[in-house]
């Protein structure tokens, strides 16, 4: 008797979280336009990519400030991209901190985020929310409970005379999988299709041709990994350009075919990431730049020799440098 009742309790809380699961709001569909937002494109434009900052509370978070405060002041960019893993166990105040910091140097800044941003004290949602309603110089956009997986998939279009000269893609590569396998998420299937939309709107009202942009998300693509063996066996599809690979390139184990559409709509020239902290290389694949960034902290891994930044500047004809920026924190002792 006690065993029946057991099982009838148990079935009615599998149907009870099954009917609250359905009770959450049902995600809603948005317009592309949604997800842009726009600056002004200025000659020779510079976007500082840091990378893997991880601030945490019981860091000596003046220390790692006035180091990236180097790093900026170098930079002397009209963009800072922070590509994942801002944090690890940080609590509010920290977070608000670390973006007064950024939004101090009257620099337009934003951010992607990494497998470590939810290991704080505050959800992503949370983040995403503050950021949402930052202002001052902060250009970031995350539609909460929209149809596209993740947080924070947007676009900034850079614009001169009313017309689109590059657009900036901010992606989410996801945190964990603890589903198919345990690892490395992977960007997801209607991340993808938004994407693909986002890239066909954009040429459309481009007059039907591609406007270039540039990729900047966290975890890499499986294809850094191709990238970097067919360029050391000598592969015509493989220009190497710069850096080493000092580990593995720590990828999803599934490839969802993100690039395979990169190639396909031919409008993203560069794909800049982050999360591996000590490979910096970048190689041309296929005609697509894969560049990893430069760990900007000495916090959870790091080479001493490979700390500081990666610059990306936009030349009026379209054409794109890379410039990385290595400093020593001997420079702030």
């Amino acid at each position: 008797m006690k065993m029946k009742k057991l099982i009838g309790v148990l079935l009615c809380a599998c149907v009870l979280a099954t009917v609250l699961t359905g009770c959450g709001p049902v995600p809603e569909h948005h317009e592309i336009s949604d997800y842009i937002m726009e600056l002004d494109y200025t000659k020779d434009f510079k976007v500082l990519q840091l990378t893997d900052v991880h601030v945490g509370n019981k860091d000596d978070r003046q220390y790692q400030y006035d180091f990236l405060d180097v790093v900026i002041r170098d930079a002397d960019a009209d963009l800072i991209v922070v590509t994942g893993d801002l944090f690890t166990f940080a609590d509010k105040v920290t977070a608000k901190e670390f973006f007064a910091f950024l939004d101090s140097y009257g620099i337009k800044w934003t951010v992607t985020f990494g497998n470590h941003d939810e290991q704080c004290y505050f959800s992503v949602d949370w983040l995403t929310n503050l950021l949402n309603n930052y202002g001052s110089n902060c250009v970031f956009k995350d539609i909460q409970n929209d149809d596209v997986y993740g947080d924070a998939n947007f676009a900034i279009n850079l614009m001169e005379n009313g017309i689109v000269k590059e657009q900036l893609i901010l992606l989410d590569s996801n945190r964990y999988n603890y589903g198919e396998y345990i690892g490395y998420d992977y960007m997801k299937k209607d991340q993808i299709a938004w994407y693909e939309d986002l890239v066909k709107d954009t040429t459309k009202k481009n007059g039907g041709s591609p406007v270039p942009s540039i990729c900047f998300f966290h975890i890499p693509v499986p294809e850094f990994d191709d990238a970097w063996e067919a360029a050391q066996a000598g592969s015509m599809d493989a220009v190497f350009e710069f850096g080493e690979k000092r580990e593995a390139v720590c990828c999803p184990d599934i490839n969802t075919g993100f690039f395979d559409k990169v190639l396909e709509l031919d409008s993203t020239k560069a794909i800049v990431v982050g999360h591996d902290h000590l490979n910096n290389f970048r190689v041309k694949y296929k005609g697509v730049y894969l560049c990893y960034g430069v760990t900007s902290t000495d916090r959870i891994y790091y080479d001493p020799s490979v700390l500081g930044g990666h610059v990306i500047t936009i030349h009026s004809d379209g054409s794109l440098d890379f410039e990385q920026l290595f400093h020593s924190y001997e420079e702030v002792e």
